[in-house]
């Protein structure tokens, strides 16, 4: 086989497990995994140069720190927690935190992000549970991790991680290629924005503490701040200065520049996700290896969850959203059973926007209005929603893109030698050791001649591994990458009832083979060769 081979996308349907059609846990849950995004925030310090107007009228009203997370973004955090606790009220145990490795919060070292996980987990535990005899209220102290400066692989990778490098480089390529064009197509949305701020979003014309910024940079801070202000229920047009539609139009151009910028290539979707996935599915594969952990809480930035759910094919579609779209303390909720995983998106309440801003103005309690939230079931390749399916599925997803762009190990030349981000060469080992060809050759699973052939193998590669290829010739379905865009239906070969979750740990298990006849680690798809990816 070739060295740089990339293997098409295989996967199977689930023709069976648990389903249930009110979303309700089925029997025997062993786990429950959640990326949680932070909740609603300030805008960032630099909008009171870039943005003169709002930083004077409306940023004030926020009431925190710029860029500090806010009390709609509390709120939100806060209902998360509520919600688990109650969804999970007869799997978790009652009452105060324990400290026996039950629950695990885990959080990117950003402030709003600690300060998203810590309201969170006040909403699961609140004042009253918590032990008696140290103060009246009995609170819980919740120990939340956090990550280390410069060294995060799982949470951050391209800002906070070896990847930095390389996203400053596909930024800069990007803007050059890009930022100009964008900006002539949309000069009138653009002058009537820089009228409003009192500022000249213009190329070339934008500076930050003396130093030359893009004009995605400083879109992108307006247009938070346009965002958060009328998410907290504040006004956005700055006393009428700018209209709503004119602000939608704005925030259309330049969410589409951002992500452009950070998400627009194969390889981008690939360092954004660094080493969660394979953190991810070992904590979702049965049997655990620790047991005693029923609750495993991430809290993040919103990028995470993007490039999770678009490297395994889960379509981004939430109520009163754009598409593609993640609202502010958003959560992918992952439960583990025996035999596979199910899969949810979460999204806060959806107050009026007066009303919020009546509970601002009055001081009164914000979570008073954040107490329903919404449960989506959500599919995935190889996962169909509201299904069990098995966590092989995801792993085979991972294992296939990686393929395709280079882990970012190699993306972003990471020495293995360096302690910090040595754990980044186990992305594919992680997963391809699970399941030897040999062991499923010997339990008689069947491959079709296309399924050899769309892995990559010849029908000897196939016959030398024990495997018996089945008299089907017909042409197997395959799962269209994400360049066929977040809502397309994924199309899934079905290899029978009984054998499905054998079969899909088949492809995992033979990838693993496949790898470990190279010498070396198959280098990165060339630019020319890899499927170019828009998703704005």
């Amino acid at each position: 086989m070739a060295a740089n081979m990339r293997f098409p996308l295989l996967c199977a349907l689930l023709a069976s497990g648990g389903k249930a059609e009110n979303n309700d846990p089925l029997p025997g849950l062993r786990r429950v995994v959640v990326l949680a995004r932070h909740g609603n925030r300030a805008p960032n310090p630099q909008i009171e140069e870039l943005c003169p107007t709002f930083w004077k009228e409306v940023f004030p009203k926020f009431g925190v720190a710029p860029a500090a997370l806010s009390l709609v973004g509390m709120a939100e955090n806060h209902e998360n927690g509520v919600f688990l606790r109650h969804r999970y009220r007869e799997f978790l145990p009652e009452g105060a935190y324990s400290y026996d490795g039950t629950f695990s919060f885990f959080s990117e070292r950003v402030e709003r992000n600690i300060v998203s996980t810590a309201v969170m987990a006040r909403g699961m535990f609140p004042l009253g549970t918590g032990m008696k005899g140290f103060v009246e209220e009995r609170p819980n102290v919740v120990p939340i991790a956090t990550t280390q400066d410069g060294a995060d692989v799982i949470m951050n990778c391209p800002r906070d991680g070896p990847c930095q490098r390389k996203l400053s480089h596909d930024k800069k390529a990007w803007v050059k290629a890009n930022e100009l064009g964008v900006y002539e197509n949309h000069k009138e949305v653009f002058r009537a924005v820089s009228e409003a701020c009192g500022y000249p979003l213009e190329p070339g014309k934008i500076k930050y503490k003396g130093k030359a910024k893009t004009l995605t940079w400083a879109a992108k801070a307006v247009m938070d701040a346009f965002t958060f202000s009328e998410n907290e229920g504040l006004d956005p047009t700055m006393g009428g200065r700018i209209n709503m539609t004119t602000i939608k139009a704005f925030h259309g151009v330049v969410e589409s520049m951002v992500q452009g910028m950070n998400f627009g290539k194969p390889h981008q979707i690939t360092y954004w996700a660094g080493d969660f996935i394979p953190t991810f599915l070992s904590l979702a594969r049965v049997p655990l290896v620790e047991p005693v952990n029923k609750l495993h809480v991430f809290l993040n930035h919103r990028e995470l969850i993007y490039a999770v759910a678009h490297m395994l094919g889960m379509p981004i579609a939430f109520p009163g959203q754009r598409p593609d779209s993640l609202p502010s303390g958003c959560s992918l909720v992952v439960e583990v059973y025996d035999h596979g995983v199910r899969i949810f998106f979460w999204a806060p309440s959806r107050p009026s926007h007066d009303m919020k801003g009546k509970y601002l103005r009055e001081k009164l309690p914000m979570t008073d209005l954040y107490k329903h939230g919404v449960l989506l079931p959500t599919p995935a390749y190889g996962c169909a929603p509201g299904q069990v399916c098995p966590v092989e599925s995801l792993a085979y997803s991972f294992v296939n893109w990686v393929s395709r762009t280079g882990t970012y190990v190699q993306l972003c030349n990471v020495s293995v030698e360096d302690t910090y981000f040595a754990k980044g060469e186990a992305s594919l080992g992680v997963m391809e050791h699970w399941v030897q060809p040999e062991v499923l050759a010997a339990r008689g699973v069947n491959l079709t001649r296309p399924s050899v052939k769309a892995m990559g193998l010849t029908a000897s590669d196939a016959e030398a591994l024990g495997f018996a290829l089945a008299a089907d010739d017909s042409e197997d379905s395959h799962l269209r990458g994400v360049a066929g865009g977040a809502g397309d239906a994924a199309s899934f070969t079905v290899l029978g009832v009984a054998g499905f979750s054998m079969a899909m740990s088949l492809v995992t298990g033979v990838l693993g083979f496949a790898f470990g006849r190279q010498t070396a680690r198959s280098p990165a798809a060339p630019a020319g060769e890899a499927p170019y990816v828009q998703l704005s």
